[in-house]
């Protein structure tokens, strides 16, 4: 078995460069699918304005003689319905193609590997084993087709929903706007350093995976041969030293990813009760209506929250990328 240096950077730019041009005939309905994607996150980010100015509506009714104005209320209620409704229907349309796709895509990686296999020197199959190349098949195509699925969407919606969110604040009040923004720029920080720290175990997780089921498959194949030389502890020793290093991997790899949302969610928590709190004195000040503190509670909430998407997507596409990597090198063997 080769020795692999786990802490050589890797080529992120060709893996996905390789990805694109095999998914490139389905980059029409791609296309589309974010399309509704984006649509239906634009939806979303128009329902709390609306939320605000019902709050406004029902506050400023509570000390009119009239009372509260309920076929205003019945009229922003039914608009909220109407537009939360059609983003739903967007959010399904488009992961119902984007599911369609990626199994299509995950189908044809395994059907261009099994044919390769055919095509491969002998010299390729002795000098790689044969559990390493069932890996392939496998574990990393289910990883680029379960990216694909999740990933490419959650990174265009998670995009989508922080630059309206900023767009959508600072047109509602800039003070507000600044303040959630500020808040939340440590989150990006912590975010880059992380990620910065973590990618080589996502690569080496996924090396040592495909290495451990050659040594498992080939001592149960070799089985009759081990037992005949004696090589049983031999056997057991690189096994275990193997599994020890899977262990230690996927721990960091997944300690890594694991400990984004928690430092993702402090960073929301904190943003919501700085907006409070500013969002309170500007209110006693009058420089803002109870209305836009609403809206600003739910704009918070939707600022901070792609900021953990795009975290999780980050960990996700570093797994992409090493299985990607792997496959198409698979793939570009001389025949």
């Amino acid at each position: 078995m080769r020795t692999r240096n786990f802490d050589k950077p890797k080529n992120f730019k060709k893996s996905f460069a390789d990805l694109f041009r095999y998914i490139k005939k389905y980059m029409t309905v791609i296309i589309i699918a974010l399309i509704l994607a984006i649509a239906g996150t634009v939806l979303s980010l128009i329902g709390p304005n609306k939320v605000g100015d019902l709050s406004n509506l029902i506050a400023e009714g509570m000390f009119l003689p009239t009372g509260i104005d309920f076929s205003a209320v019945n009229q922003i209620a039914y608009t909220l319905i109407v537009i939360y409704l059609l983003s739903v229907i967007f959010t399904y349309v488009q992961a119902f193609i984007m599911t369609t796709v990626t199994q299509r895509v995950s189908k044809k990686l395994r059907g261009d590997i099994c044919s390769k296999i055919n095509r491969l020197p002998l010299k390729y199959l002795d000098s790689h084993s044969h559990g390493d190349i069932l890996s392939r098949v496998t574990n990393d195509v289910d990883t680029i087709g379960q990216s694909l699925n999740n990933s490419v969407t959650s990174l265009v919606t998670s995009l989508s929903m922080l630059i309206g969110c900023i767009i959508m604040m600072v047109i509602t009040n800039w003070i507000m706007a600044l303040t959630a923004i500020g808040a939340t720029i440590i989150g990006f920080v912590l975010m880059g350093v992380i990620m910065s720290k973590s990618q080589k175990y996502f690569k080496a997780q996924q090396e040592t995976l495909g290495e451990l089921n050659g040594k498992i498959e080939e001592s149960y194949t070799g089985h009759a041969i081990v037992k005949a030389f004696n090589g049983k502890n031999d056997e057991k020793e690189s096994f275990e030293k193997t599994n020890s290093a899977l262990y230690t991997n996927a721990w960091k790899s997944q300690f890594f990813s694991g400990i984004m949302q928690p430092l993702m969610a402090f960073v929301g928590n904190f943003s919501f009760v700085v907006v409070c709190v500013v969002g309170a004195v500007l209110c006693s000040k009058g420089m803002i209506d109870f209305g836009v503190i609403v809206s600003f509670m739910i704009y918070i909430r939707l600022f901070t929250s792609p900021l953990g998407q795009l975290a999780q997507v980050a960990t996700t596409l570093q797994s992409t990328s090493a299985a990607s990597e792997r496959v198409f090198e698979f793939l570009g063997e001389n025949e």
